[in-house]
């Protein structure tokens, strides 16, 4: 993999940078609501300060740190201190494209960050804690400083914001943005996974020769099996096992043997997850095991589980996963790794499914059909399109045991529409 060209980097922060230390001071200087000639009374006169402030001039350093002295801000002049800042955040942003340690480089940081905050490298430190965790206050600023931002700096801002997106088609669309300007396969795959969050599957597949080649050429083993983990849960979604096994097997030999093994559970999942769709349930069974192997349990895996060994007609195995998903989702001293708040309504929903499954009849239940019509409009509100496919034979099967034939059919409609307009 190449290194970072630090270098490279620092001339372009301090190029591309120069006028923002003043947008900087001016932001300071008001937030300490002092006025022009209280800050710059000795160093220079109130309109040259302005000019500073505007980005109309870029100032010597010395006049820069005599102003923040002013405002009680150290300055930094030192070329190799500065130096060591620019390198280091070069290598964060490497970090970051190669799926490497970040949270290191970002403790590194940290050590400098009274510097970094008032330097011409802010608004790459803005980022760097941005990506490390997304907080209103670092999006303000971000957004404040948007117009002094170089075209990189815009990109990983775009893909930042495409993080929060409420909306999937915005989500595309921000990461559109910033593929224009990175051209490398960690913008792609961000890119990638908007689309599948829009359901926008065709344009994954679409996607794979520009991918694999960025990938290639980077030596970026990571997001190669990233992109196939995408391309392969693509079909998952649409149960094309044969098609989502190539993309998953590629992903997996990928990652086998590296330092990444621990994501290879959420293949296994997706994997078992789409044997139950295909009513392979020994198999999903094994890949389930597997998932939960690698990196433990989890609600969804035990939820798959215990749908597994219903529909294959044997409620009592299922019922110590139920036990397990009940604790899980209802008591507040949970064991599955979160609290009850933070799961959502449709994860209760599902339990509360697979409840009803356990029972006889349960097709012919006009309060089994109730709860799936609640579970179908909670997934179409907060899950990807595959969550929807997964009930398919169930509300189907379930409007037509209680003769609602026309509710079947506008299911089977909506299902048909997003497979041909998903499909690959």
């Amino acid at each position: 993999m190449p290194k970072p060209d630090t270098a490279k980097t620092t001339q372009s922060y301090r190029r591309a940078g120069s006028v923002l230390p003043g947008a900087l001071l001016r932001a300071e200087r008001i937030r300490q609501n002092k006025g022009q000639k209280e800050v710059c009374y000795g160093i220079c006169v109130p309109s040259y300060l302005s000019k500073i402030e505007h980005g109309s001039v870029c100032p010597d350093r010395e006049i820069l740190a005599a102003l923040f002295g002013r405002l009680e801000i150290p300055y930094e002049t030192d070329d190799r201190k500065l130096a060591q800042d620019e390198a280091l955040l070069a290598r964060y942003f490497y970090n970051l494209q190669y799926e490497l340690d970040t949270h290191t480089v970002y403790q590194e940081l940290q050590a400098h960050e009274q510097r970094l905050r008032y330097s011409e490298a802010a608004i790459d430190w803005l980022l760097v804690n941005a990506f490390e965790q997304t907080t209103a206050d670092h999006l303000r600023l971000l957004e404040a400083l948007e117009e002094h931002m170089n075209p990189k700096q815009h990109a990983y801002y775009r893909l930042l914001q495409a993080a929060i997106a409420a909306d999937a088609g915005r989500k595309v669309l921000l990461c559109q943005e910033a593929c224009e300007i990175l051209h490398h396969s960690y913008a792609m795959v961000r890119l990638c996974y908007a689309c599948f969050l829009a359901g926008n599957y065709a344009a994954i597949h679409a996607m794979e020769q520009r991918v694999v080649a960025a990938a290639v050429e980077e030596g970026n083993t990571f997001r190669l099996a990233d992109y196939f983990f995408i391309n392969g849960s693509a079909y998952a979604c649409l149960n094309r096992e044969e098609a989502m096994m190539v993309y998953y097997e590629r992903s997996i030999r990928l990652l086998q043997n590296t330092g990444w093994q621990d994501r290879l559970s959420t293949l296994y999942y997706n994997i078992g997850a789409t044997c139950i769709s295909l009513h392979k349930y020994e198999q999903a069974l094994a890949y389930l095991h597997q998932a939960e192997q690698t990196e433990g349990s989890s609600i969804d895996i035990l939820h798959k589980k215990a749908i597994a060994w219903i529909r294959m007609g044997k409620p009592e195995e299922a019922a110590p996963f139920l036990d397990q998903l009940r604790e899980a989702l209802f008591n507040p001293k949970t064991s599955a790794g979160a609290p009850p708040c933070a799961f959502s309504i449709a994860d209760r929903l599902k339990y509360e499914e697979a409840m009803m499954e356990c029972h006889d009849g349960f097709l012919d239940d006009p309060l089994y059909l109730e709860l799936l019509e609640q579970l179908i409009q909670e997934i179409r509100k907060t899950r990807h399109f595959g969550h929807l496919y997964f009930y398919k034979d169930m509300i189907i099967e379930a409007c037509k045991r209680q003769r609602q034939y026309k509710k079947a059919l506008e299911f089977e409609k909506e299902i048909s529409g997003n497979i041909i307009n998903q499909g690959l």
